[in-house]
């Protein structure tokens, strides 16, 4: 895995480069320096750390070039908390006399190289001081948002030293940036020329999960094109719109996706488990798989959870109905769960991947299209005429309705989640498969959206694109 830096307590690190290499101050009791004490360079002792993630979540200081050593097979949509890094004071500060031409020096300096910033620092205290002070002028210019005004808050910024939190947003940055790139998602946007993220986006500059949302709908965005198709005369036109931004609308499920296209922006309001759009804007771009506008039940679910007198929160996945609640739990099989609650963090990665299968599963006019009850969706399915129901005639409120088809429970309800075949092999990282009454499913693991099925194997355009087998395990491609 990849190098860290362990750095100690008393070094006061202030930029990445040279590699294990530190400025802090030499301790010498020459009386003719007076109170300054001159910087050396000092090495640190390298170790070795267990996983990519748990770098990012407990290493902060060290280099971004680390993270290029993450295994392709590793990368995952989810998101591991990040702490903060430990901000102390800036040491030696300069006389009262030359601290009003800190901050001018600091707005120079931020513009540097690491490498010169290291150079100044040797020039005297005011221009180290600066130096350290130029980490916010960086901060503000690259990483300006809901973050980072949270930290500022908490440390006055003429005397902390940002450098430690900078490094960790770089180190962030990269970690998904190289991650994505070399996972097969990457490389299929790549063949299209594609970058999908703004710089923004990767940088997750009003909350952390932000990039993790994009990347997830470009993994569904993707998976429509694929298995569903546009109206577009390039299939591809969809895909190569860039992703501008992404704000969460209701904690932990609804966010909001803006898109690029040119000079005109549109937003799209998807769930945060698979992505799936659940309405838009009427100047979003007119593709037939999604709905226009945002429909009454889903405005009046975000309106509920998002207004200042908003009552106890109900989660949406209470609005799921499904066959047979004795035995499944919002389609989960109840004893399955209950024997995974032992598996810690790989049941509860399982746990997490059946419930993005429920969610994918219900019917389409669950999530947009047509408001339809619950009865109605049953009806449709089961191929009897659809009959009007009460409130659609008194024109009362909808709620959300998500049907989850039973036709005798057999392929919507799940009974375990694989990450192996049934002899024991790994599947590809990107999948998982789906045990139901009637037979095993295939599904993305980040979206929980089939790609196949028992009798007949992954279906070769997605073959093609993850670099599988027919049993969904991961293959060599020849270079």
């Amino acid at each position: 895995m990849a190098l860290v830096l362990a750095l100690s307590s008393n070094t006061a690190p202030i930029i990445a480069q040279p590699r294990n290499i530190n400025l802090i101050p030499e301790r010498v009791c020459n009386k003719t320096q007076g109170r300054f004490k001159p910087l050396v360079f000092t090495t640190t002792p390298v170790v070795t750390s267990q996983s990519a993630v748990s770098q990012r979540v407990s290493n902060n200081d060290h280099r971004a070039d680390e993270f290029t050593s993450t295994s392709p097979d590793t990368f995952s949509l989810e998101a591991a908390p990040i702490s903060i890094p430990s901000l102390t004071n800036i040491a030696l500060p300069p006389k009262l006399s030359d601290r009003k031409r800190v901050r001018s020096w600091a707005v120079i300096l931020a513009a540097l190289t690491d490498q010169d910033r290291q150079t100044c620092t040797l020039v005297s205290r005011t221009i180290r001081h600066a130096v350290y002070l130029s980490a916010t002028h960086i901060l503000t210019q690259k990483y300006h948002g809901r973050r980072l005004n949270q930290i500022m808050k908490l440390h006055p910024q003429n005397m902390t030293n940002m450098w430690p939190y900078l490094r960790q947003r770089r180190n962030e940055v990269a970690f998904w940036k190289h991650a994505f790139q070399n996972s097969w998602i990457g490389r299929y946007n790549s063949s299209l020329g594609i970058d999908p993220l703004s710089a923004r986006l990767w940088a997750s500059v009003d909350d952390e999960k932000q990039v993790v949302v994009a990347l997830r709908f470009i993994l569904t965005r993707l998976w429509f094109t694929l298995s569903v198709g546009t109206n577009e005369q390039d299939p591809s036109a969809w895909l190569k719109r860039t992703v501008e931004g992404a704000q969460e609308v209701v904690k932990g499920e609804i966010w909001a996706i803006t898109i690029r296209d040119g000079n005109s922006l549109s937003e799209f309001y998807v769930l945060e488990s698979t992505c799936e759009v659940i309405g838009r804007t009427l100047d979003a771009p007119q593709l037939e798989v999604y709905s226009s506008g945002l429909r009454a039940d889903w405005s009046r679910y975000i309106s509920s959870h998002t207004s200042v007198c908003a009552g106890p929160r109900n989660l949406i996945t209470e609005n799921i109905r499904w066959a047979n609640y004795e035995e499944y739990d919002r389609g989960i099989n109840r004893h399955w769960l209950r024997r995974i609650s032992g598996e810690c963090d790989v049941g509860l990665s399982k746990k997490v991947v059946a419930e993005r299968y429920v969610l994918a599963c219900v019917l389409a006019n669950s999530i947009s299209g047509r408001w339809m009850s619950s009865n109605q969706m049953a009806q449709e399915f089961a191929g009897l005429p659809s009959q009007v129901t009460l409130i659609a005639i008194r024109g009362g409120a909808p709620k959300i309705n998500l049907y989850l088809p039973a036709l005798l429970h057999s392929h919507h309800h799940v009974e375990s989640v694989h990450f192996t075949t049934s002899k024991g092999v790994p599947l590809h990282p990107a999948l998982a498969v789906i045990q139901t009454p009637a037979r095993e499913y295939i599904i993305l693991k980040d979206n929980g959206m089939q790609v196949g099925c028992e009798e007949d194997g992954v279906a070769n355009v997605w073959m093609h694109v993850l670099g599988c087998d027919k049993n969904g395990i991961a293959v060599v491609r020849s270079k």
